[in-house]
């Protein structure tokens, strides 16, 4: 299934085997197997994800690791049947929302400490508050450890006092980019206090704008304020390069005394950016969205598996060079310096490998007697 997906790059069976350099006549054999693989009731998603935490959380180094909060829609919108599913995201397309906690140390290894497929139609369905805070839970269990700090860090969407109540009880950090307004212990508004906040500091940091990562100006200033009986810090930051999206209002439970910590902040909330890479590779270059098996049980099994190869996939560009600039020649790169390193030259130059492999063990099988004439 593996090698399925990345060689089709796509999350439905018929393309996963469509596209394997496999005798014809195996390849109905294949497919069964791989729906047989899905429907078996002794292999759970939730067995399948615990290798994948184990295996990134051990990679994970040094004393402060941020943990990335992220509900990302996964549309179906000509499906109708599918279990739980219901409508979701600001479009309200049929579909279901991808929970994750992702912990990324300070040189950028990527581990996945929860993930879960919600579906707010599925029977016994709670709330996604409750979602939530199992989420936070389970990420500082699998990603925390003694001497390690974790940071929090999320959009808007976990804009909830109960998750800044949840992460403070578990004694960690959070930095949270907040949208509602709130009555501050001292007088006045969150929204008055930031919208009249100079923003004395400025530096240049890399963002994505435009579809390219690039450099780009903000400014920056702090306060802190009292938000529902807690000693908080608000950091105002503009990018005037993303417009109106470029406003960032970061409520946060770190100690702002100075430039430099409150840059520390801004940092935190911007390396919360750079994982959306991790949502591409999920959505684009394995295509998170195109499967097309019915179930919550299969489905989450397929979600699975691509979660393991987009955790993969993170590590190898993270490593760089040698092996990234193989697999990007073999995917096709010619050099151009308008040419952008993106996951789909690092996908084609992977699957060309890994059908290397398999084509070599054919014609071992083919020289031995024991496969076909290619004679």
């Amino acid at each position: 299934m593996v090698r399925g997906a990345l060689a089709a790059g796509s999350a439905r069976v018929s393309e996963m085997v469509a596209s394997l350099p496999s005798p014809l006549q195996n390849r109905f054999h294949q497919a069964k197997a791989l729906y047989r693989f899905l429907s078996n009731p002794r292999v759970e998603a939730e067995a399948l994800l615990d290798r994948v935490y184990q295996e990134s959380a051990t990679a994970l180094e040094g004393e402060e690791v941020l943990v990335l909060l992220d509900l990302s829609p996964v549309a179906k919108p000509y499906a109708r049947a599918l279990e739980g599913i219901a409508r979701v995201g600001k479009d309200r397309r049929p579909g279901y929302e991808l929970l994750t906690a992702l912990g990324l140390d300070p040189a950028g290894r990527l581990a996945l400490g929860y993930a879960h497929l919600v579906a707010y139609g599925e029977r016994g369905f709670a709330s996604l508050p409750k979602e939530v805070e199992g989420a936070i839970e389970a990420a500082r269990e699998r990603l925390g450890g003694v001497g390690r700090r974790l940071v929090y860090v999320a959009d808007r969407g976990f804009d909830d006092r109960k998750v800044f109540g949840q992460v403070l009880a578990l004694g960690e950090e959070f930095v949270v980019r907040v949208y509602r307004d709130r009555k501050l212990g001292e007088g006045g508004s969150l929204a008055k206090v930031a919208s009249s906040l100079a923003l004395p500091c400025g530096e240049e940091v890399e963002l994505r704008v435009g579809g390219r990562y690039q450099r780009v100006r903000l400014h920056f200033g702090w306060r802190e304020v009292e938000v529902e009986g807690r000693r908080l810090h608000l950091v105002v930051c503009r990018v005037p390069a993303l417009g109106r999206r470029g406003e960032w209002w970061l409520l946060t439970s770190l100690p702002v005394r100075g430039r430099e910590e409150a840059a520390q902040v801004v940092e935190a909330y911007r390396r919360r950016w750079e994982v959306e890479r991790f949502f591409r590779l999920l959505k684009t270059g394995l295509g998170l969205e195109t499967f097309q098996v019915r179930g919550l049980a299969r489905i989450r099994k397929v979600v699975a598996v691509l979660l393991g190869l987009a955790v993969f996939l993170w590590e190898v560009e993270r490593l760089g060079d040698p092996f990234k600039g193989f697999l990007l020649q073999l995917g096709g790169k010619l050099g151009l310096p308008s040419e952008r390193d993106g996951p789909y030259l690092l996908l084609r130059g992977l699957v060309r490998l890994l059908n290397y492999e398999v084509t070599q063990e054919l014609l071992k099988q083919a020289k031995g007697g024991r496969g076909r004439s290619f004679g």
